[in-house]
């Protein structure tokens, strides 16, 4: 991308294509080798994102920019968000309530949360088409509002007690925050590229930084606690973020919101890496280890 191999534009998107692609093939090789084909369903956003990926390269040799193609790949990832979050977030936040004999559990999926994913995607179709205008605006704000209520009836709150639970609530609430930014950026009110932030920083990377934490954790048979450190690794992407949406108006010696949000998410993922890098390098611990741990 950058040019080190003498590739020209062409060159690079056939080269910038093969992870995507390789990681198709090998879906498309388990489901067949296990006969599992309800798992074919798998290959569409992965084939979705390839797309966007192409996309991305053709508009940026034909206008020098990308702007649908970033956005088509972002819009992707929030749905997936909504989708895969919206039953990971309050399964996992249901089992630990439970062990602790709450009497008040998140409510299960139904036709709201269906709604809700309804609506999201046509407002995340809109912002990839145009991203300012009235049809964006509404349905983006109603996304967010549909979102945000289906976040709170998924007990959130009660899960403070649990860090890697409350980020895992954390990161899905910068999804209606974001579509609410988009919206409010369709009607001229904001920067147009707030939402882009709060969706592509908040959301889908403290989502990813919280998932991976706790998946690691529990293919490693660690206790699902996330400690000091982790707690701090996922506050700096949030930091992060705040300070790429600010970025104008924050400046510390020579160095602006930008340069400081790239410091704090690199700390973020550095701390992740010292932290999760030695726990996916040794054997897995045994199972008795976790069976006390909270869930």
């Amino acid at each position: 991308m950058a040019g080190g191999m003498g590739l020209g534009p062409v060159a690079v998107l056939l080269v910038d294509q093969v992870f995507l692609l390789a990681v198709a093939a090998m879906i498309a090789r388990e489901v067949v080798a296990g006969r599992n084909w309800r798992n074919l369903k798998v290959l569409v956003p992965v084939s979705l994102l390839w797309l966007a990926n192409v996309v991305f390269h053709v508009e940026a040799m034909l206008s020098g920019d990308a702007v649908h193609g970033r956005r088509f790949g972002m819009a992707l990832l929030i749905f997936l968000i909504m989708l895969i979050g919206g039953r990971i977030v309050p399964s996992f936040s249901r089992n630990w309530l439970v062990q602790r004999g709450a009497k008040s559990l998140p409510t299960a999926f139904n036709r709201f949360d269906a709604l809700g994913l309804v609506v999201g995607a046509v407002a995340l179709v809109s912002w990839v088409a145009a991203p300012s205008g009235m049809t964006v605006a509404v349905s983006a704000g109603l996304a967010a509002i549909l979102h945000m209520v289906r976040l709170l009836r998924w007990r959130g709150h009660a899960t403070w007690p649990s860090p890697l639970l409350l980020m895992l609530h954390l990161a899905y609430l910068m999804v209606p925050l974001g579509l609410a930014a988009v919206s409010a950026a369709a009607l001229g009110l904001i920067a147009p590229n707030v939402g882009a932030h709060v969706l592509g920083i908040g959301a889908v990377t403290a989502m990813t930084v919280a998932v991976m934490m706790r998946a690691t954790m529990g293919h490693t048979g660690r206790a699902l606690i996330a400690g000091r450190a982790l707690v701090v690794a996922f506050a700096l992407v949030l930091i992060a973020m705040v300070l790429r949406v600010v970025a104008g108006r924050v400046a510390i010696g020579a160095l602006d919101g930008i340069d400081l949000a790239a410091g704090a998410w690199t700390a973020a993922f550095a701390i992740v890496t010292w932290r999760l890098g030695p726990w996916l390098l040794h054997p897995k611990r045994a199972q008795k280890a976790v069976s006390r741990a909270p869930q």
